[in-house]
């Protein structure tokens, strides 16, 4: 519990002395759909990544047909797709670490042994580099048979993760019952949001 707060303090003092939000790059960055594993992807939803009052980064969530439904998303057969633009300049190795405090706070426990092995993993391939610039992209990958790869700029960063707990775990970060942003969730599920964005540092 203290090294998750920890983290949360780091990334949001790192946050708060970015740069500026950068522009989002609408449709180049996010199409209607995507072709990954042979199969067209067609997107779910689109929202803003909050972290306290920051814009952190845009997210946009593509699976083989649409679901309103976070259980139905995670259990979906197929390919599923997630493409962000960072919106300020973001510390790699904090971001990492941010994404491993969302697997484990969603990870089923009945996984959590299987899934964990592979943790270190998601550490390393933000560790590559910095600093993630404001107008970057990244995304994360799942093809059934092939696994889960994470890419920056194009470029596939660390190992692929074949196991499907893994893929599952890394999309519960957004889809699951404590998910990193509850107003993100709704949209990427296209549900209206609430007003106001969520707040806590997760």
């Amino acid at each position: 519990m203290k090294l998750r707060w920890m983290e949360g303090v780091l990334l949001s003092a790192a946050l708060s002395l970015g740069v500026p939000m950068a522009a989002a790059q609408g449709a180049e960055a996010f199409p209607a759909t995507s072709q990954l594993g042979g199969q067209s992807l067609v997107m779910n939803g689109k929202g803003t990544r909050f972290r306290a009052v920051f814009s952190v980064y845009e997210l946009a969530l593509y699976l083989p047909q649409k679901a309103s439904d976070p259980k139905q998303v995670l259990s979906m057969p197929g390919p599923k797709q997630a493409r962000f633009v960072a919106l300020r300049d973001i510390p790699a190795d904090q971001f990492g670490l941010s994404l491993v405090s969302g697997m484990r706070q969603n990870v089923d426990p009945a996984h959590e042994v299987e899934v964990l092995t592979y943790m270190n993993d998601v550490i390393q391939v933000f560790s590559t580099a910095p600093m993630i610039k404001a107008g970057q992209t990244f995304r994360v990958d799942y093809v059934p048979g092939q696994g889960t790869r994470f890419f920056l700029n194009g470029q596939q960063k660390g190992p692929t993760v074949a196991t499907p707990r893994f893929a599952e775990a890394v999309f519960s970060i957004w889809m699951g019952p404590k998910p990193v942003d509850g107003r993100l969730k709704e949209a990427l599920l296209g549900v209206q949001a609430s007003s106001q964005p969520d707040v806590h540092l997760n």
